[in-house]
């Protein structure tokens, strides 16, 4: 189902949650729902973002350094990317450029 596209953000949890052993949150919205996971780990948040993501898309995974700042982000996408030798049969050409 195409439809706007859920964004997770995988960020460093607060001092209080850091305190209780929990390092990382997933947050995002799906649909009307709030989500909000604590993880020990990046990996582990990371790990649980892609698995919403693959669930609910089109989504996008943005992954915040501790500091806060946008470190790399990842999308999930219905549509699937045709490769050179697809896009060059559909145009007719033979090699080259695509």
């Amino acid at each position: 189902m195409a439809g706007r596209m859920t964004v997770y953000h995988v960020s460093p949890s607060g001092d209080r949650a850091a305190a209780a052993g929990v390092k990382w949150q997933v947050e995002g919205r799906e649909g009307r729902q709030l989500l909000h996971e604590p993880h020990r780990t990046q990996k582990d948040a990371i790990d649980a973002a892609r698995r919403h993501a693959r669930e609910h898309e089109p989504a996008q995974i943005i992954v915040h350094a501790r500091d806060g700042h946008i470190r790399t982000a990842y999308t999930y996408s219905e549509a699937r990317t045709a490769s050179p030798d697809e896009r060059r049969r559909k145009a007719g050409e033979r090699g080259g450029l695509y």
